[in-house]
Protein backbone atom coordinates (compact mmCIF):
# COMPACT_ATOMS: atom_id res chain seq x y z
CA UNK A 1 0.00 0.00 0.00
CA UNK A 2 1.63 3.29 -0.57
CA UNK A 3 1.46 6.37 1.40
CA UNK A 4 1.35 9.58 1.66
CA UNK A 5 4.26 11.87 3.25
CA UNK A 6 5.05 15.05 5.13
CA UNK A 7 8.63 15.98 5.37
CA UNK A 8 10.02 19.11 6.70
CA UNK A 9 13.26 20.28 5.69
CA UNK A 10 13.45 18.65 2.55
CA UNK A 11 16.03 20.73 0.91
CA UNK A 12 19.44 18.96 2.06
CA UNK A 13 21.02 16.29 4.27
CA UNK A 14 18.69 13.61 5.88
CA UNK A 15 15.71 15.38 4.34
CA UNK A 16 16.64 15.77 0.98
CA UNK A 17 17.60 12.03 1.15
CA UNK A 18 14.49 10.34 2.51
CA UNK A 19 12.22 12.82 0.27
CA UNK A 20 14.43 10.68 -2.82
CA UNK A 21 14.13 8.16 -1.63
CA UNK A 22 9.67 8.19 -0.48
CA UNK A 23 9.19 9.36 -4.35
CA UNK A 24 11.37 7.04 -5.33
CA UNK A 25 9.47 3.98 -4.38
CA UNK A 26 6.39 5.25 -5.23
CA UNK A 27 5.02 7.03 -2.23
CA UNK A 28 3.62 10.38 -1.98
CA UNK A 29 5.14 13.15 -0.41
CA UNK A 30 4.44 17.35 0.40
CA UNK A 31 8.22 18.37 0.55
CA UNK A 32 8.86 21.23 2.24
CA UNK A 33 11.35 23.59 3.05
CA UNK A 34 11.73 27.55 3.58
CA UNK A 35 13.15 28.05 0.03
CA UNK A 36 10.99 25.34 -2.61
CA UNK A 37 12.97 26.76 -5.22
CA UNK A 38 15.65 23.86 -4.41
CA UNK A 39 13.25 21.34 -4.52
CA UNK A 40 11.66 22.36 -8.00
CA UNK A 41 13.53 18.98 -9.74
CA UNK A 42 11.85 17.01 -7.53
CA UNK A 43 9.05 18.53 -8.78
CA UNK A 44 10.41 17.95 -12.48
CA UNK A 45 10.68 14.10 -11.87
CA UNK A 46 8.37 13.19 -10.02
CA UNK A 47 4.96 15.31 -11.11
CA UNK A 48 2.25 14.89 -9.18
CA UNK A 49 3.45 12.65 -6.70
CA UNK A 50 5.20 15.59 -5.02
CA UNK A 51 3.58 18.52 -3.11
CA UNK A 52 6.27 21.77 -2.93
CA UNK A 53 5.23 23.52 0.11
CA UNK A 54 7.29 26.53 1.56
CA UNK A 55 7.04 26.11 4.94
CA UNK A 56 8.11 28.52 8.59
CA UNK A 57 7.87 25.50 10.52
CA UNK A 58 8.48 28.23 13.18
CA UNK A 59 4.48 29.35 12.58
CA UNK A 60 2.12 27.42 13.75
CA UNK A 61 -0.46 28.62 11.42
CA UNK A 62 2.03 27.86 8.71
CA UNK A 63 2.35 24.49 9.85
CA UNK A 64 -1.36 23.83 9.96
CA UNK A 65 -1.28 24.95 6.32
CA UNK A 66 1.24 22.62 5.28
CA UNK A 67 -0.86 19.47 6.67
CA UNK A 68 -4.16 21.19 5.25
CA UNK A 69 -2.34 21.21 2.05
CA UNK A 70 -1.72 16.89 2.29
CA UNK A 71 -5.47 16.29 2.24
CA UNK A 72 -6.41 18.72 -0.19
CA UNK A 73 -3.81 17.35 -2.69
CA UNK A 74 -3.79 13.76 -1.71
CA UNK A 75 -6.39 13.30 0.20
CA UNK A 76 -4.90 11.88 3.47
CA UNK A 77 -1.49 11.65 6.02
CA UNK A 78 0.43 8.81 6.98
CA UNK A 79 3.62 9.76 7.71
CA UNK A 80 5.12 12.72 9.28
CA UNK A 81 8.72 13.44 9.29
CA UNK A 82 9.94 16.31 11.39
CA UNK A 83 13.63 16.94 10.30
CA UNK A 84 13.91 20.38 10.27
CA UNK A 85 17.06 21.07 13.06
CA UNK A 86 20.04 23.39 12.51
CA UNK A 87 23.15 23.81 15.69
CA UNK A 88 25.28 26.97 16.06
CA UNK A 89 28.20 25.66 17.98
CA UNK A 90 29.75 28.53 20.61
CA UNK A 91 29.28 28.65 24.81
CA UNK A 92 26.12 29.86 26.16
CA UNK A 93 27.46 32.91 27.64
CA UNK A 94 28.22 34.01 24.24
CA UNK A 95 25.07 32.95 22.35
CA UNK A 96 22.11 35.92 21.80
CA UNK A 97 18.69 35.82 23.51
CA UNK A 98 17.46 35.85 19.94
CA UNK A 99 19.77 33.41 18.57
CA UNK A 100 19.19 31.42 21.43
CA UNK A 101 15.70 31.07 21.18
CA UNK A 102 15.63 30.65 17.03
CA UNK A 103 17.23 27.31 17.48
CA UNK A 104 14.97 26.28 20.06
CA UNK A 105 12.03 27.50 18.25
CA UNK A 106 13.27 25.74 14.94
CA UNK A 107 14.19 22.04 16.46
CA UNK A 108 11.61 21.40 19.04
CA UNK A 109 8.69 23.84 18.72
CA UNK A 110 8.73 23.39 14.97
CA UNK A 111 8.05 19.72 15.93
CA UNK A 112 4.95 20.95 18.19
CA UNK A 113 3.71 22.47 15.65
CA UNK A 114 3.70 20.13 13.00
CA UNK A 115 2.32 17.23 15.40
CA UNK A 116 -0.20 19.21 17.04
CA UNK A 117 -1.55 19.93 13.21
CA UNK A 118 -1.34 16.68 12.51
CA UNK A 119 -2.58 14.61 15.10
CA UNK A 120 -6.46 14.89 15.31
CA UNK A 121 -6.20 13.82 11.80
CA UNK A 122 -4.03 10.92 12.61
CA UNK A 123 -6.44 9.92 15.26
CA UNK A 124 -9.30 10.07 13.20
CA UNK A 125 -8.04 8.04 10.73
CA UNK A 126 -6.49 5.74 14.38
CA UNK A 127 -3.84 5.23 11.83
CA UNK A 128 -0.59 7.20 11.29
CA UNK A 129 3.39 7.63 12.02
CA UNK A 130 5.27 11.00 13.77
CA UNK A 131 9.09 10.34 12.87
CA UNK A 132 10.91 13.05 15.01
CA UNK A 133 14.35 13.93 14.21
CA UNK A 134 16.14 14.16 17.33
CA UNK A 135 19.50 13.68 17.81
CA UNK A 136 22.21 11.85 20.11
CA UNK A 137 22.78 15.36 21.43
CA UNK A 138 19.17 14.51 22.71
CA UNK A 139 20.05 12.08 25.10
CA UNK A 140 23.66 13.20 26.02
CA UNK A 141 24.38 16.57 26.03
CA UNK A 142 28.26 18.00 24.59
CA UNK A 143 29.63 21.74 26.01
CA UNK A 144 29.06 24.00 23.16
CA UNK A 145 25.80 23.25 21.91
CA UNK A 146 23.34 24.07 24.72
CA UNK A 147 20.31 25.39 22.84
CA UNK A 148 20.52 22.06 20.72
CA UNK A 149 20.92 19.91 23.31
CA UNK A 150 17.88 21.58 25.13
CA UNK A 151 15.46 21.12 21.84
CA UNK A 152 16.97 17.61 21.11
CA UNK A 153 16.51 16.38 24.79
CA UNK A 154 12.68 17.99 24.29
CA UNK A 155 12.03 16.04 21.19
CA UNK A 156 13.08 12.73 23.02
CA UNK A 157 11.37 13.34 25.76
CA UNK A 158 8.10 14.85 23.53
CA UNK A 159 8.12 11.94 21.78
CA UNK A 160 8.62 8.95 24.56
CA UNK A 161 5.26 10.98 26.12
CA UNK A 162 3.35 11.61 22.84
CA UNK A 163 3.77 7.96 22.66
CA UNK A 164 2.49 6.64 25.14
CA UNK A 165 -0.39 9.00 24.93
CA UNK A 166 -2.22 8.06 20.95
CA UNK A 167 -0.86 4.84 20.80
CA UNK A 168 -4.01 3.14 21.81
CA UNK A 169 -5.29 5.12 18.63
CA UNK A 170 -3.46 3.26 16.32
CA UNK A 171 -0.61 6.04 15.97
CA UNK A 172 3.04 5.51 16.06
CA UNK A 173 5.69 8.52 17.34
CA UNK A 174 9.59 7.51 17.29
CA UNK A 175 12.13 9.64 17.97
CA UNK A 176 15.40 8.95 16.17
CA UNK A 177 18.73 9.76 17.61
CA UNK A 178 21.30 9.91 15.08
CA UNK A 179 25.12 10.52 15.40
CA UNK A 180 27.30 12.70 12.97
CA UNK A 181 26.01 12.39 9.33
CA UNK A 182 27.77 13.24 6.02
CA UNK A 183 25.32 16.44 5.27
CA UNK A 184 26.02 19.80 5.91
CA UNK A 185 25.27 19.76 9.14
CA UNK A 186 28.65 20.16 10.87
CA UNK A 187 30.42 22.94 8.58
CA UNK A 188 26.76 25.00 9.09
CA UNK A 189 27.40 24.45 13.05
CA UNK A 190 30.50 25.67 12.77
CA UNK A 191 30.55 28.47 10.60
CA UNK A 192 28.98 30.62 12.94
CA UNK A 193 31.40 30.45 15.73
CA UNK A 194 32.40 33.54 17.90
CA UNK A 195 36.04 34.01 18.78
CA UNK A 196 36.17 32.42 22.06
CA UNK A 197 36.53 33.75 25.67
CA UNK A 198 39.57 33.18 26.75
CA UNK A 199 37.94 31.00 29.93
CA UNK A 200 36.30 28.90 26.99
CA UNK A 201 38.95 28.30 25.27
CA UNK A 202 40.02 24.74 27.30
CA UNK A 203 37.11 23.65 27.27
CA UNK A 204 35.48 24.28 23.79
CA UNK A 205 38.58 24.40 21.83
CA UNK A 206 39.20 21.08 20.75
CA UNK A 207 35.74 20.21 20.25
CA UNK A 208 35.84 22.88 17.22
CA UNK A 209 38.70 21.32 16.17
CA UNK A 210 37.28 17.95 15.98
CA UNK A 211 34.40 19.36 14.43
CA UNK A 212 36.77 20.85 11.85
CA UNK A 213 38.27 17.66 11.43
CA UNK A 214 35.00 15.51 10.51
CA UNK A 215 33.92 18.20 7.95
CA UNK A 216 32.94 15.51 4.71
CA UNK A 217 33.99 12.73 7.14
CA UNK A 218 31.36 11.79 9.40
CA UNK A 219 30.73 8.22 9.85
CA UNK A 220 26.72 8.53 9.34
CA UNK A 221 25.10 7.79 5.59
CA UNK A 222 22.23 10.09 5.09
CA UNK A 223 20.94 6.99 2.34
CA UNK A 224 21.25 4.29 4.65
CA UNK A 225 19.43 6.53 7.35
CA UNK A 226 16.32 7.50 5.06
CA UNK A 227 15.92 3.73 4.33
CA UNK A 228 15.77 2.73 8.19
CA UNK A 229 13.12 5.77 8.47
CA UNK A 230 11.10 4.73 5.43
CA UNK A 231 11.18 0.93 6.92
CA UNK A 232 9.60 2.52 9.80
CA UNK A 233 6.77 3.23 8.11
CA UNK A 234 5.82 -0.50 7.34
CA UNK A 235 6.76 -1.52 10.64
CA UNK A 236 3.83 -2.26 13.17
CA UNK A 237 5.78 -2.05 16.66
CA UNK A 238 8.22 0.94 17.18
CA UNK A 239 10.48 1.45 19.75
CA UNK A 240 9.85 4.64 21.83
CA UNK A 241 13.77 5.73 20.84
CA UNK A 242 16.11 4.66 17.66
CA UNK A 243 19.95 5.54 17.48
CA UNK A 244 21.48 5.55 14.21
CA UNK A 245 25.16 5.61 14.12
CA UNK A 246 28.03 3.80 15.24
CA UNK A 247 29.31 6.72 16.85
CA UNK A 248 25.81 7.94 18.76
CA UNK A 249 26.16 4.81 19.86
CA UNK A 250 29.15 4.43 21.43
CA UNK A 251 28.39 8.07 22.93
CA UNK A 252 25.11 7.37 24.37
CA UNK A 253 26.10 4.11 25.98
CA UNK A 254 29.38 5.44 27.62
CA UNK A 255 27.11 8.57 28.96
CA UNK A 256 24.38 5.86 29.97
CA UNK A 257 27.03 4.27 32.01
CA UNK A 258 28.37 7.17 33.75
CA UNK A 259 24.85 8.51 34.69
CA UNK A 260 24.37 5.11 36.17
CA UNK A 261 27.26 4.80 38.06
CA UNK A 262 26.49 8.77 39.53
CA UNK A 263 23.12 7.41 40.42
CA UNK A 264 24.61 4.80 42.40
CA UNK A 265 27.16 7.34 44.19
CA UNK A 266 24.36 9.13 45.20
CA UNK A 267 21.96 6.96 45.81
CA UNK A 268 21.60 7.04 49.57
CA UNK A 269 20.98 11.29 49.23
CA UNK A 270 18.30 10.89 46.40
CA UNK A 271 16.23 7.91 49.04
CA UNK A 272 16.84 10.01 51.83
CA UNK A 273 14.20 13.21 50.85
CA UNK A 274 11.61 10.60 51.40
CA UNK A 275 8.71 11.20 54.20
CA UNK A 276 9.81 9.23 57.17
CA UNK A 277 13.22 8.14 55.27
CA UNK A 278 16.47 7.98 57.80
Amino acid sequence: MTKTWLVTGCASGLGRALAELVLTRGDSLVATSRDISRLQDLKARFDKRVELYELDVKSPIACQGAIDRAIEVFGRLDVLVNNTGYAQVGPFEQTSVDDFNTEIETNFFSVVNTTRAALPLLRKQRSGYVINISSSAGRIAAAGTVAYCAAKFAVSGFSEALAKEVGAFGVKVISIEPGSLRTNWTSAALATTPALEPDYEPILGPNIQFGKTIVGREPGDPGKCAAVIYDLSRTDELPHHLILGSDAMKRIEAGERERSLDAEKWRSVSERTDFHSQ
